[in-house]
Parts: structure tokens; sequence; C-alpha cells
């Protein structure tokens, strides 16, 4: 009896929640509704959203273990500094205040910094280490490295005696040191497009290129005529500039202000001085006559005959004191003499007779 009470006490609820449940079942939700909209399961999932595919793993960068790749290095080094140092520092550089005497402006200190010094406390090499190495270490092995030393280190010269400048501005003559620190920041600009030429050159080696003392490059069996070619390339744009040089570093180096760039001068003479030595004893394997032997040998000894005419001024601009030199230097006339006989027999090679 109480449970039948209790059911027909309860049974309007339980006929209210069954009609409740069978409309939830067959009723459709309309699509429309916000919240079939909400609660709706997509028709499609994509998987692939959010999936990290696998970084592969990258792989050492390797570097040639060769000759060419060394250089190669050095070279990018110095060049980048060199090349910083024109743009940054001697382009911009303000010659009319500095002839107010003021060089505030720019930061001597680092300026030769990045010039030529490098900086220890920074473990950074300057180009004038870089240079001095390639210098003593690699001149006669490639005609392009030997242009990248020779114009490097007239570079350098040429800054040197700017930057010396830019300390003097308390020196009586301002106007001499201003002119002087535009002259050598106008020829460190215009050297500085042989650097850059050469060291792009360089830039584009093979890393296997190997240097031209290589026992397998001097082993290479060479005619007479691909031996003047190669003597040609070597030797013909140092021999062009031979006075131009010994001007440039020494006789009309010193005047003022001014110094003789003797390193540089060095530097110009030890490249063939370099080469004389290696191809003098490479002409026992070319395949040549006697006669073209001879010939070979003549030029030699021409280029050894000015490289000597050079040397023969070296003790005027190194130890004979400046108001002691005179005006002339008696030993520019045999620089000029031995050149031209020089640049004779090259002439010769460079146009040979059709």
């Amino acid at each position: 009896m109480n449970r039948l009470r209790l059911l027909s006490r309860n049974l309007p609820l339980c006929l209210a929640l069954a009609a409740f449940s069978t409309a939830c079942e067959k009723k459709p939700m309309d699509k429309n509704d916000p919240m079939a909209q909400a609660f709706a399961k997509p028709e499609h999932a994509d998987l692939d959203i959010g999936k990290i595919e696998a970084v592969p793993e990258e792989k050492p960068v390797e570097v040639a273990h060769t000759w060419a790749a060394a250089i190669k290095e050095q070279v990018k080094l110095a060049e980048a500094d060199l090349q910083t140092c024109r743009n940054e520092y001697l382009v911009p550089f303000q010659f009319e205040k500095m002839r107010r005497r003021n060089v505030e402006f720019v930061n001597i200190t680092e300026m030769d910094e990045v010039c030529m010094d490098g900086s220890p406390e920074k473990k950074k090499r300057g180009p004038l280490k870089i240079l001095r190495n390639l210098a003593q270490e690699h001149i006669g092995k490639n005609a392009q490295l030997d242009r990248f030393i020779a114009s490097g280190m007239e570079q350098l010269e040429f800054f040197r005696v700017f930057s010396f400048m830019t300390k003097k501005v308390g020196a009586p003559e301002i106007q001499l040191v201003t002119d002087l620190a535009k002259s050598t920041s106008d020829r460190v600009r215009a050297v500085g497009m042989d650097v850059d030429k050469a060291a792009g050159i360089i830039a584009e080696w093979p890393d296997g290129t190997l240097p031209d003392d290589d026992p397998t490059v001097v082993a290479k069996v060479l005619d007479a005529a691909a031996f003047k070619t190669q003597v040609v390339d070597n030797y013909g744009w140092l021999i062009d500039d031979f006075l131009n040089a010994y001007d440039r570093f020494a006789n009309k180096s010193w005047e003022g202000y001014d110094m003789p760039k003797m390193t540089a001068l060095r530097t110009w003479v030890a490249i063939p001085r370099k080469r004389l030595q290696q191809d003098r004893a490479r002409l026992a394997t070319v395949t040549a006559d006697a006669k073209q032997k001879a010939e070979f040998e003549g030029f030699f000894a021409a280029v050894d005959a000015s490289l000597k005419a050079i040397e023969a001024g070296y003790d005027r601009y190194e130890k004979t004191p400046k108001d002691e030199r005179g005006p002339k230097d008696p030993n520019r006339g045999n620089v000029e003499k031995t050149q031209k006989a020089a640049q004779k027999l090259l002439a010769a090679w460079r146009s040979p007779a059709k």
C-alpha cells in the first residue's frame, strides 16, 4: 500500500521526465542554434595541425685544411679591416675641423686598432700583423697574393703617416700637417682599390689551389712560351711601377712632416727577389733551346740590376739624417735606367711578333 501511494504521488513527475527524455532523443537540434554550433562535432579533424617536423641535425661546416683555404681566411680578415678603415674613418674625415686643430670627431685609438694595430685586449689581430706574416711566409707563391701583400703594405704605410698627423694638431704649421694628412688619406683610398681587387680574386680560389713553389707545380713541364706568359704575369706589374714606387716610398716621401715608407718599398723589392730565386732554378726544367734560355737569363739579370739600384738607395733614407740628404737623390737615375732595360725585354714578350 505504501509503495502504491508513493508511486501515485510521483507519477506526474515521472511522466514529465519521461516525456522530456523522449523529446530529447527524437527531436534533432536546429543547426542554426548557437548551442548546436558550439557543441557540433567537426566533420573532419586535421590531425597534422600543430605537428612539429623533426629538424635535421646540422652538419658542421667542413673547412678545407689546405694552403689556399688558410690564405683566403687571412686575406679576408685583413681586407675587412683595411676596407673598414677607409670607409669609416678616412672617407668621412673632417679636414676642415683638423685645420682648426679639432680632431675630437674621431676616436684615434679605435681608428689605429682597426686600421693597423689590432687590440690584444679584444684578442683581435690587426691587418699589420696579418700582412707581416703573409710577407714573411708567402711572397712569391701567387701573383694575386703578391699584389694583395704589396698593396696592403702600402695602405698601412700611408695610413701610418696619416695617423701621425692626426696626433700633431698642436704643431705650429697646422696647414702643412693637414695637407699631408689629406694627401696620405687620398693615397690610402686609391691603393685600397688594388687591395680590394686582389682580395676579391683570392676569395674565388678553389680550396685546392696550390702555391707556385709547391713541388707538384714546380715539376710541371713548361715550354718557353708558357714560361714567358708566367714571367710576364708575375713580374710585369712590379717592374712597371719600380720608379714610381721608389719615388712615393723614398725619393719624394720625406719632405716636411712626411717620412720614408721603407717597409712598403722593401716589400716591393722582396717579391721579385723571391721570384728570381725560384725562376732561375726552374729554368733548368723549361723545355727551351739555348737561345731562349739565354733570353730568360738576360731578363732575370735585368730585373736583378733594377732591384739592386733600388736597394742602393736604402741607406739614404734609413741611415742618413734628414738634414744631410740634400734635395736630389743621386740614385734615382740608375733606378730609372735599369727599369727601362727590364721593361724593354718585357715589351717584346707582351707583344710577340706575329
